[in-house]
């Protein structure tokens, strides 16, 4: 009679075979979308060596305090894929890079893309590029740039996977992922994006 120990142990593995069948099978879906160039799942070593990049990243280049949400929320997933994307992937609807002061305040924020309109008669904020904006009248003497995830709208419940998220990595992480699946790291043609989701 085969043990209780081993059953689990079969189903273990069969669930976990079954499990990397579907999200490679989403990556291949990933590979037809609008923009993409190619979608690799992420995973063993390449994957950490990824994620311990990205953890490195605590300032911006200008010596600013960056805490990466962004990075949090996907380490709560269990599928990664690294997709090279070109500017015609989908683009954010939701602020994805945000100001906070000391206490959690949105003291600034980016605008997201086509939504300049929705900006243009307010009296409370400033202008720092054509797409980013300060709350002037927020008091602080603390300020820290924040990353949040961006939210997949490519992939749904209806292909199996359960709230997909992405986020463009750093420079260098962007790097090591190029030059891993065989594009130029220097090329500025293609992005890196690293998405996140579990299966159903």
């Amino acid at each position: 009679m085969l043990s209780d120990e081993f059953l689990s142990s079969l189903l273990y593995t069969t669930n976990a075979g079954l499990y990397y069948m579907g999200a490679a099978e989403i990556a291949e879906l990933l590979k037809t979308k609008k923009g993409v160039h190619g979608a690799h799942i992420l995973d063993g070593e390449l994957l950490k060596e990824a994620f311990d990049e990205e953890k490195q990243v605590t300032e911006s280049s200008f010596g600013m305090p960056l805490v990466n949400r962004a990075l949090e929320e996907c380490l709560k997933k269990h599928v990664f894929v690294c997709l090279f994307c070109d500017y015609g992937f989908e683009l954010p609807t939701d602020h994805v890079m945000i100001l906070e002061d000391g206490n959690g305040n949105i003291v600034g924020f980016d605008i997201p893309p086509g939504q300049c309109d929705q900006y243009t008669d307010r009296a409370d904020i400033t202008y720092l590029s054509d797409d980013f904006v300060m709350l002037p009248e927020a008091a602080c003497d603390e300020i820290r740039i924040v990353m949040l995830p961006q939210k997949v709208k490519c992939i749904d419940e209806k292909n199996g996977v359960k709230d997909p998220v992405l986020f463009y990595p750093a420079t260098t992480t962007d790097g090591i992922l190029k030059k891993r699946f065989g594009i130029d790291p220097a090329s500025s043609d293609l992005a890196s994006v690293i998405m996140a989701f579990d299966l159903h």
